[in-house]
C-alpha cells in the first residue's frame, strides 16, 4: 500500500484529494452542462440573520416573512422595526416583504414579527455602506406533521425496493508513486419514505488488479471492504447512505484502464483526475470535460449521463509516467550470469592434492 493511501485511510483524505474536492462543487456550478447540485441552506437556519446585499439600496432594510420555506410568503403581517431605540411598524406586501428606507450609516436595527403566536426576532445589527436583507421564518404546521410522519415511516419494517447512486457521487483518480489511487465517493440514495430491502447487500466489485481496498472516514458502518470488493449491507434507510472507498490500481507502461461495473444506477457521472505531464483520459461515457488549475495542480473534470446498473464505466488513461524496465532486466541477467559462473567455477576448479 502506498504512503499516500496509508495517509488517506488513516486520516480521511490526502491534501491533494481535498484540493480536488474543494474545486468540485465550483465546477458543478460553473459548468453549464451540469445540473446545479449545491443545496440551499435550511431556511429556518437563516431566520433572523442580517445579510448585507449590494442589490438593496444603501440605508434600506428589507425583511421577508415566510412560513417554513421561501415558497410560502406571509402577506399582511406586521413587522416591528426598532431603529436606534425607536419603533416603526410596517406590514408585509404580497411577497411577504416589509421595508424601511433612509437609515443612516451606523444606525442600530432589529426586526420582530409575531406569526400566529410565534415570535420571530432578527439579530440586532448596525447599518453599513450597503442595504441589509433579513428573513424571518415561521414554523409550518404541515412541515412539522410531515416530519413526524417521516420519523414514523423510517422506523417501519423494510419494504422491497431499489436504491441508486445519487448525482452527488464522484470518481476521483490520483497518480501515485507506484500506481493509481482511485476514490469512489458514493451517495446511495433511497428515495422512499420507508427503509428498503434490495434483496441482499449492495456489492461493488472493483476492477481487476485493485488492491489495498479501504473504507474511508465518514462512511456508513454498513460498508466493509473484503479484498477487491466493498459490501454495503441493507436495509437502506430513507435518504442517503454515504460510502467512501479507496483502492490502488497498479499499471505498467504509459497506459491504464479503469473498468467499473456499477451495482446500482449511477444517476450522473462525475470524474476528476489529477493531470501530470501528458496524462489524458478517454471514455465513451464522458459528455463534457474541462481543465482547470487548483493550487498549481491541473485537474481534469469530466461528466456524463447516467450509467444503468450492471453496465460499466470505462476510462482509458494515457501518457502515464513510467520507468523503463530494461535496467532491471539487465541487472537481473548480469546477476544470474555471475551466479552461474560462480557455481561452474566451484564444480570445475582444480582438485586439491591429497597428502
Amino acid at each position: 500500500m502506498s504512503r499516500r493511501l496509508v495517509h488517506v485511510v488513516g486520516r480521511g483524505f490526502s491534501r491533494a484529494t481535498l484540493a480536488v474536492l474543494g474545486v468540485c462543487a465550483a465546477l458543478v456550478v460553473c459548468t453549464g452542462t451540469v445540473r446545479a447540485q449545491v443545496q440551499m441552506p435550511n431556511p429556518s437556519e437563516m431566520s433572523g440573520r442580517p445579510l448585507p446585499d449590494a442589490a438593496v439600496p444603501a440605508g434600506t432594510v428589507t425583511v421577508r416573512v415566510v412560513r417554513g420555506g421561501f415558497d410560502k410568503n406571509v402577506p399582511n403581517q406586521p413587522v416591528t422595526f426598532t431603529i436606534d431605540g425607536e419603533t416603526r411598524e410596517v406590514t408585509t406586501d404580497a411577497e411577504g416583504r416589509a421595508q424601511v428606507t433612509g437609515l443612516r450609516s451606523g444606525a442600530s436595527v432589529q426586526a420582530v414579527a409575531v406569526v400566529e403566536g410565534e415570535r420571530l426576532e432578527s439579530q440586532a445589527f448596525v447599518m453599513g455602506g450597503s442595504g441589509m436583507r433579513v428573513a424571518l421564518v415561521a414554523t409550518d404546521p404541515e412541515d412539522v406533521a410531515r416530519a413526524a410522519e417521516d420519523k414514523t415511516l423510517a422506523a417501519a419494517p423494510a419494504a422491497k425496493g431499489i436504491v441508486v447512486l445519487g448525482p452527488e457521487s464522484r470518481v476521483i483518480i490520483e497518480l501515485d508513486e507506484d500506481g493509481l489511487t482511485v476514490f469512489y465517493l458514493m451517495d446511495i440514495v433511497n428515495s422512499a419514505r420507508t427503509p428498503v430491502d434490495i434483496g441482499g447487500p449492495l456489492i461493488f466489485e472493483l476492477p481487476t488488479g485493485a488492491r489495498g481496498t479501504s473504507i474511508l472516514e465518514g462512511s456508513s458502518p454498513q460498508a466493509t471492504a473484503n479484498g477487491p470488493r466493498v459490501i454495503v449491507t441493507g436495509p437502506f434507510a430513507p435518504g442517503t447512505t454515504t460510502v467512501q472507498m479507496a483502492y490502488e490500481l497498479p499499471y505498467r507502461g504509459s497506459t491504464a484502464r479503469l473498468e467499473q461495473v456499477w451495482p446500482a444506477t449511477l444517476q450522473q457521472l462525475t470524474l476528476l483526475v489529477e493531470q501530470h505531464g501528458a496524462l489524458d483520459i478517454a471514455s465513451p461515457q464522458i459528455g463534457t470535460r474541462n481543465t482547470m488549475v487548483n493550487e498549481g495542480q491541473p485537474l481534469i473534470f469530466a461528466n456524463g449521463p447516467a450509467i444503468p446498473a450492471g453496465q460499466a464505466l470505462t476510462v482509458d488513461l494515457s501518457g502515464l509516467p513510467n520507468h523503463p524496465e530494461w535496467p532491471m532486466w539487465s541487472a537481473l541477467t548480469i546477476g544470474l550470469g555471475l551466479m552461474g559462473w560462480g557455481l561452474w567455477a566451484g564444480f570445475t576448479g582444480p582438485a586439491r592434492r591429497r597428502i
